[in-house]
């Protein structure tokens, strides 16, 4: 008898539970499902951060979640578990300017290129020798890495409908203009194709299918998780519908306005199939209006809290049919993997050695998420790559790293304009080639034409620590005025050509340091035909080592960093003229040193030092090689030319000279900058004048500046001791 309810009680303990299990599936394939749609909108969409914290409050618990565009990037979030709350610190922890325009830190960007970052106007590939237009204005490599940080936790996961809560997104088939359901894959890669805005981003490939934005034709997808499943639906919308030609009054909104026709009969279907419809009053606002995060968090906030009780009566409904416990949202970028292997695909002009070197990632090692990051940033910053993204693979030790490469363009035509009160008007042609004899060389030309024109060519080998090397020709014209107090005395057309080959070895992209030979001539024409200064110079050779930081954040209006140049070279004529007064050996050492010291997010206070000494023996040297003071240019034709507030361009010129510059930049508006300034100086021809008895220089100023998109737009008003009126000084565009 015992036996026999023993055997009873262990029939039960298999059986039951299993019709309990039964029972359990059965009540889940008839419970209603809940499914969430978020539209895209651009910026706009950050409403969703706040609705999403209402859903929370109410006790949703989704079974669902899609979106198209913005909506993908917090949709994905929400899939994986990541808090409202943490949605917004990521929004908030990011520099909105520098991912939507695909900026990347100067830190990471050799110190060779860093002027050529803002220099241009517009840009244009050369692809087999033809100058190519753009599929977009940015290549997306900086938002793909912060996709790629933010879903790294989904990295074992190559079917959404495993994540947390299933997840699909939307992207658009740029050949044939189809909906493409995005569910399988790399999810990073998704949202990035999911968010391709046509001509703003390039369009990404997914299995042989390029896409675009999926808002082009389904900006809203409540169909697609209607077929999924879901029986009712919550969908907060975002999009701003059709604008009336009074509104339209930017190239962003005749974009918006454009891809919102193809959308029109999608969205009025997916909004009738929705059973809970938020719509934020989001009037004002654009798809670029990425600065409002706060206000469109909290537009979203009202929306959804408006049909706050009616949502709890759904989530209380639901929970009741199905209870459940709530989901631990506590997702979080991953922090470190063992990487087992490198792979890299795409990888056809650039070395392998290189893009090792460039990334520093070693297999077999644990490799913490940041240091990818860093190293991705590395050699993006090298300019070989048009773009360069990573994803994990999960094998039996760990995980392989696979980099998908998109190398750069073999060539590169920038264009630019620039005006300013010393250099006049110039245009700006430039040309860049990669890769051209030698793996990892890169060859500059500037042709610069105007009313003083220029050319510069520099072929160069960077191998960073290792020794690399260059050959560099220069070729220029440029009048400037000889000054007797405020009068002219003399307007001097000078012409100089300059060939050098130097080895060189960088250091962490703000270091360099630089050893070679120039050979240069130069000649100097007397407007007034003054016979003394009339003078074709011979051939010089100038063996010279040079070592430069620029560490600067910005090119222009930075906050932080510095810049050093210093240099010693010897000059020797190769054939001397003993009637040439310029025209004598010399030894010469010039320093220059910019520094930023931030007070705070507006103010910046900056100051520089600046010092020549020249070692000659009875003749001088060439004019070239002399130490000039005045003028406001930031870049600067030759090395010994240094700005001075309250003297005109190269007003004062000397063997021997110190200057230090002051000057405070306040930020009064976003882009709006005014920055007093003052200076002190003294520049000798001597050695006994600059030593007993030094003419001090003092100038002083104001200058008004507007960071456009053409560059800084500035006014200066400056006076000194060297002249009782004031002076202006006007500078429009990028220097080059």
């Amino acid at each position: 008898m015992r036996k026999r309810y023993q055997l009873i009680q262990l029939l039960c303990f298999i059986i039951f539970p299993s019709i309990l299990l039964h029972s359990q599936e059965a009540r889940k394939s008839t419970d209603p499902r809940l499914g969430l749609v978020l539209s895209g909108g651009g910026a706009k969409g950050f409403a969703h951060i706040g609705a999403i914290r209402v859903f929370e409050e109410a006790g949703l618990q989704f079974d669902y979640i899609s979106g198209t565009s913005m909506g993908s990037i917090f949709g994905s979030l929400y899939a994986l578990g990541y808090h409202p709350d943490s949605m917004e610190k990521i929004v908030r922890e990011q520099n909105w300017d520098f991912l939507m325009n695909d900026m990347i830190d100067r830190k990471y960007v050799p110190i060779e290129e860093k002027q050529n970052s803002d220099r241009f106007l517009m840009t244009f590939p050369i692809v087999e020798k033809k100058v190519k237009i753009k599929t977009g204005l940015h290549n997306g490599q900086m938002i793909d890495l912060l996709f790629a940080k933010y879903l790294s936790p989904a990295y074992k996961t190559q079917d959404f409908s495993k994540l947390s809560v299933p997840f699909l997104c939307i992207g658009t088939n740029l050949e044939d203009g189809s909906n493409v359901i995005l569910d399988k894959g790399v999810l990073h890669k998704a949202v990035r194709a999911s968010m391709s805005i046509p001509s703003y981003f390039t369009p990404v490939v997914i299995d042989g299918i390029t896409l675009v934005d999926g808002g082009v034709i389904n900006n809203f997808p409540v169909e697609e998780v209607k077929k999924r499943g879901a029986d009712i639906i919550v969908g907060v919308d975002v999009q701003s519908g059709l604008m009336k030609i009074n509104e339209i009054n930017s190239a962003i909104k005749v974009l918006d306005q454009v891809t919102s026709f193809y959308r029109i009969s999608s969205n009025e279907r997916a909004m009738n199939l929705t059973d809970f419809y938020i719509k934020p009053d989001l009037e004002g606002y654009d798809m670029m209006s990425f600065s409002d995060y706060d206000t469109l968090i909290k537009r979203g906030e009202d929306a959804a809290r408006a049909q706050l009780p009616a949502l709890k009566r759904l989530a209380d409904s639901l929970n009741k049919i199905y209870p459940r416990q709530p989901r631990e949202l506590n997702a979080k970028p991953l922090d470190s993997l063992f990487v087992t292997q490198l792979r890299y695909e795409g990888l056809k002009m650039v070395s392998k050695e290189f893009l090792d070197g460039a990334l520093d990632i070693k297999p077999m090692s644990w490799v913490k998420l940041p240091d990818v990051d860093e190293a991705m940033k590395r050699a993006y910053g090298s300019g070989f790559f048009e773009s360069i993204n990573y994803y994990f693979v999960p094998n039996e030790l760990g995980v392989g790293l696979v980099f998908e490469i998109t190398e750069a363009s073999s060539g590169l035509f920038g264009v630019g304009i620039h005006y300013d009160s010393d250099y006049k008007v110039g245009l700006l042609l430039n040309a860049t080639f990669k890769n051209v004899g030698i793996k990892g060389s890169k060859i500059f030309t500037d042709l610069n034409l105007g009313e003083n024109p220029r050319f510069q060519a520099l072929y160069l080998v960077d191998r960073g620590t290792r020794i690399g090397f260059g050959v560099k020709l220069t070729a220029l014209n440029l009048d400037f005025n000889v000054y007797l107090k405020d009068d002219i005395a003399d307007v001097f057309r000078f012409n100089l050509y300059n060939l050098s080959a130097f080895g060189q070895w960088t250091f962490r992209n703000t270091m360099r340091l630089r050893a070679g030979v120039a050979y240069e001539t130069s000649s100097l024409n007397s407007g007034f035909n003054n016979p003394f200064f009339d003078k074709g110079f011979s051939g010089m050779l100038i063996p010279r080592i040079d070592w430069a930081i620029d560490s600067y954040d910005k090119n222009y209006f930075s906050t932080k960093g510095q810049k050093l140049n210093f240099g010693i070279k010897y000059l020797f004529p190769v054939s001397p003229d003993a009637n040439n007064l310029f025209d004598g050996r010399a030894l010469i050492a010039s320093f220059m040193y910019n520094k930023n010291f931030p007070m705070g997010k507006k103010n910046v206070l900056k100051a520089g030092l600046s010092a020549g000494l020249t070692l000659k023996d009875s003749e001088s040297p060439p004019l070239s090689h002399w130490f000039y003071l005045g003028g406001q240019a930031s870049s600067n034709y030759l090395d010994g030319f240094v700005p001075f507030t309250g003297l005109k361009f190269v007003e004062q010129a000397g063997l021997y000279g110190m200057s230090l510059q002051m000057a405070w930049q306040y930020n009064i508006f976003p882009k709006f900058y005014i920055i007093p300034k003052a200076d002190v100086g003294v520049l000798s021809v001597s050695w006994e004048d600059f030593t007993e008895k030094p003419d001090f220089l003092v100038g002083y100023g104001v200058t008004l500046s507007y960071e456009s998109f053409v560059g800084p737009v500035e006014l200066t008003l400056m006076g000194g001791n060297r002249s009782g009126k004031l002076g202006t000084f006007i500078n429009i565009g990028y220097w080059f």
